[in-house]
């Protein structure tokens, strides 16, 4: 048994590089040491259902194989939270158009400022996402990682480059998801700002500063809960883009 130790720390170490960079596992408030012991524990299942092709020595050639385990880990991981992050971008379109683009709020999960209506989305998408089992998704696509890439094998020549085209459409994708759900709420805001413009000129006394803002902030709430039920059919959208993300990630670095 002690034979197999070499391939199970390569197994332990794509996994806990998945849990550090995944999302749900990525949050602050998530203890370190959970992160690593759920991915010993994973990397026990795994290991009993995995039959390595050969298993590697540990030598110097075994170090870049940990580097490959990372990198792969953490690939799988980012490309599939960078999605999550065109919710968070979309509250911020929201937030600029309606004015609340100075008011933030500190996220905890995440360690930086976000935007009120972006904190409130993404909570919306992460309730969701849990919900529909988004996570069981996330651990099913990290243990099938395995079977399409060998973690004692190389990954093949060529990987980088569409590594690259597809980080570049997910990133597309991510902007375009971002749009849709801000959309609602930054038309309906843009044609109060034109009803407030030709109001201006109608009736020149009016101070716009001080009658504009609480119009559209009014606006602002009203849209964003009736188009809730938009969002989450955007977000149905995003965990399928999300799981042909992974598919597409199998697909370019297997072997």
């Amino acid at each position: 048994m002690m034979n197999y130790l070499p391939f199970w720390l390569l197994v332990f170490v794509r996994l806990a590089s998945f849990f550090l960079a995944a999302p749900v596992w990525r949050d602050r408030q998530i203890p370190p040491q959970f992160k690593i012991g759920f991915a010993f524990f994973v990397t026990v299942m795994v290991a009993g259902t995995v039959e390595p092709a050969h298993i590697p020595d540990l030598d110097s050639v075994y170090l870049l194989l940990v580097l490959k385990e990372t990198v792969v880990g953490i690939s799988l991981g980012m490309l599939t939270a960078f999605l999550l992050y065109a919710i968070q971008l979309a509250g911020s379109f929201v937030d600029l158009q309606s004015g609340l683009a100075m008011s933030t709020l500190f996220n905890p999960q995440t360690g930086v400022q976000e935007p009120i209506t972006g904190r409130f989305y993404y909570a919306m998408a992460m309730l969701f996402f849990l919900s529909v089992d988004g996570h069981h998704i996330l651990l099913k696509g990290a243990v099938a990682s395995f079977q399409w890439i060998p973690a004692e094998l190389w990954l093949p020549a060529g990987a980088a480059g569409s590594m690259a085209a597809l980080s570049i459409s997910i990133t597309k994708n991510m902007f375009w998801i971002a749009v849709l759900i801000a959309s609602p709420v930054m038309g309906t805001i843009f044609m109060v700002d034109i009803a407030l413009g030709m109001l201006s000129k109608m009736v020149p006394q009016m101070n716009l500063f001080v009658v504009g803002i609480p119009i559209k902030l009014l606006v602002h709430y009203i849209v964003l809960f009736i188009t809730m039920p938009v969002f989450f059919f955007v977000m149905g959208k995003l965990i399928r883009t999300m799981t042909h993300s992974i598919e597409s990630i199998f697909k370019i670095l297997g072997t």
